[in-house]
């Protein structure tokens, strides 16, 4: 299951989804971001993003006029988001490279800044930072976002990991197929599914379903049902639809859920704690990276990630 991919599919502009959906041109990671880029001389800039989603850090390079080039890499299948399409311009030249793991991108330009932003610590690191390094422009910089082990980001998606009860989402998932199946009998028609004694059971049966995640207050509510049960009523909103097109939505919820497990459980496993964050400093200086510095990046007084820069 390509997990990432799944998510970018969907035109998400950065990891976070709808919570940062014009990009980061807002909130820590923008501040961190727009400081790095103060501090160079923003006339002409050569760009790497490792692990770019959507080119989750253009859209604040176009809003800042830079100048130069964006590259962008990442193993996933990736898309320019509407955040970047809307904001495009002929002073950047844009280079998306999707489907490519950063340890087996070529070029033989060198980039001033190579920036990543919890990305780079799904590659392979003995790979990755070598050919990294020998990237970098004499006077470049390497500027990372890594997941803390102690963040509320890896906090939260340890917890969400729990609340995945895909035996009760299957069941539910049924009983939309057998008011589909019910649907596709009477030549797609909505108005006549009151005339099905399944499709009425079955209708019931999600209706108690939604009852039950969503009548709970708020603070007890199970995050990740609330979002299956907004699904499984998005549903339908498309009776009207195609046969086939009411077919693939069904068929994609459980996919998409599956794929959104699978990404908690990787950031989960690639947030590194004090002592693993002085190893990848320990590989960036194997690497050849020196002026090496691995602070936590603060919010509210909490760690966020790990800001490390290196030249």
């Amino acid at each position: 299951m390509d997990a990432w991919g799944n998510f970018w599919e969907k035109g998400h502009s950065t990891t976070f989804g709808e919570y940062y959906a014009d990009g980061y041109t807002k909130g820590y990671i923008a501040h961190w971001w727009a400081a790095i880029l103060n501090s160079r001389d923003t006339q002409k800039l050569h760009i790497l993003e490792v692990g770019c989603g959507n080119a989750s850090l253009l859209p604040c390079l176009l809003d800042q006029r830079v100048k130069g080039s964006y590259t962008g890499v990442d193993a996933a299948e990736v898309i320019l988001s509407e955040a970047v399409k809307k904001r495009a311009n002929a002073e950047l030249k844009i280079s998306l490279q999707g489907g490519l793991g950063i340890e087996n991108f070529e070029s033989k330009q060198q980039f001033d800044l190579i920036a990543s932003v919890y990305g780079l610590e799904y590659s392979p690191l003995d790979q990755s930072l070598p050919l990294l390094k020998s990237m970098l422009a004499p006077k470049g910089e390497a500027n990372f976002l890594m997941h803390h082990a102690g963040s509320v980001i890896t906090h939260m998606s340890d917890k969400a990991l729990a609340e995945f009860d895909f035996e009760l989402m299957e069941s539910v998932v049924a009983r939309l197929n057998e008011i589909d199946t019910e649907l596709n009998k009477m030549a797609g028609d909505p108005g006549k599914l009151q005339q099905s004694a399944i499709a009425h059971q079955s209708r019931d049966s999600v209706n108690e379903f939604v009852s039950s995640i969503m009548n709970m207050e708020p603070s007890e509510r199970n995050p990740i049902l609330v979002d299956f049960a907004r699904a499984v009523l998005t549903y339908f909103k498309k009776l009207r639809l195609p046969e086939a097109d009411r077919k693939d939505y069904i068929s994609g919820i459980l996919v998409d859920f599956h794929a959104s497990k699978e990404r908690f459980r990787q950031m989960v496993d690639v947030a590194r704690s004090e002592q693993e964050i002085k190893t990848f400093e320990q590989q960036l200086a194997a690497a050849g990276f020196s002026s090496i510095t691995a602070k936590p990046l603060l919010k509210d007084g909490a760690p966020v990630a790990w800001n490390i820069k290196a030249k």
